[in-house]
């Protein structure tokens, strides 16, 4: 035997744990099971996991929502108005008032899809309205306003600070419960040439992606405001099929999906890494 193939063998070879190692390895052997596991079949999903190396991206996994997940800000927005509520700064009526704005807000956004243009048309309205209130107030002592907040003030409309983290936790739940229904059956992984879709007690469903089918559309405030959220529209035999609300498909997933369509063939790939060797070496020289 030469010595390229006694080198060859020896490197083909898993390295040899030490023997004072192997009580700790025993040990956390479970642990790096389990993690291994969940890292497989959860975190690369909910958190989106790339598949690449210095030339191409080879896989990308995701996970995508349903319309629950626009009810976010009534999470933070109800922590937010519990702590203005026990400082007491506010009448304890306009805090109530601002949740119930928050709420009606997020579920008209969830009824009708409520895109950028349209949501600057609302902004631009609620200033021009609260505007022209102040100017009625202040230089004309008229505010059309003024006997809705009396009206307001009158019934003494409050509740204690625990209602809103109370509706922190009924909000949060529903949140949890719809991340946890989007793992279990939209479940979404694209490699080179296939869409594969995993759910929970049913077999994996695979699709080619015809002629490169494949497009992200960001078009909802909403959608950009959650973690840079867009539709995935994958094109097939049958029609076209969307993954809606895909975390990260405004940003870096994004960019991964665009560079896994610009395919490369194995042989365009070594040409390529040649060409840069040659390179390398002439510069060295």
């Amino acid at each position: 035997m030469t010595d390229a193939s006694h080198d060859t063998e020896s490197s083909s070879q898993p390295a040899q744990t030490p023997l004072w190692l192997l009580p700790l390895k025993i040990l956390i052997w479970p642990f790096v099971a389990v993690f291994r596991f969940l890292d497989e079949h959860l975190f690369s999903y909910l958190l989106g996991r790339v598949r690449r190396d210095e030339d191409r991206v080879y896989s990308i996994r995701f996970i995508w929502y349903g319309e629950s997940v626009y009810l976010h800000p009534l999470v933070w927005g109800s922590l937010v108005l519990f702590f203005v509520t026990k400082s007491e700064v506010f009448t304890p009526g306009w805090p109530l008032l601002v949740w119930f704005i928050l709420l009606a807000g997020c579920f008209l956004t969830v009824m009708y899809n409520f895109d950028i243009v349209k949501a600057g048309i609302l902004v631009v309205c609620i200033i021009a309205v609260f505007s022209l209130a102040y100017v009625a107030h202040s230089e004309w002592e008229w505010n059309p306003l003024s006997a809705l907040a009396a009206h307001l003030e009158h019934l003494n409309a409050t509740v204690s600070p625990g209602f809103y983290i109370v509706a922190t936790y009924v909000f949060a739940l529903l949140i949890a419960a719809e991340v946890l229904w989007a793992w279990l059956f939209n479940r979404v992984e694209i490699d080179e040439s296939y869409v594969y879709e995993r759910r929970a007690f049913q077999s994996t469903s695979r699709e080619p992606i015809f002629a490169r089918g494949l497009k992200r559309e960001t078009k909802d405030l909403m959608e950009l405001l959650i973690l840079g959220a867009a539709d995935i529209t994958h094109r097939t035999k049958n029609g076209q099929r969307t993954f809606p609300n895909v975390p990260g498909a405004s940003l870096g997933l994004g960019r991964a999906l665009d560079t896994l369509l610009d395919f490369r063939r194995p042989g365009e790939i070594e040409l390529d890494r040649k060409l840069r060797g040659d390179a390398a070496g002439e510069d060295g020289a």
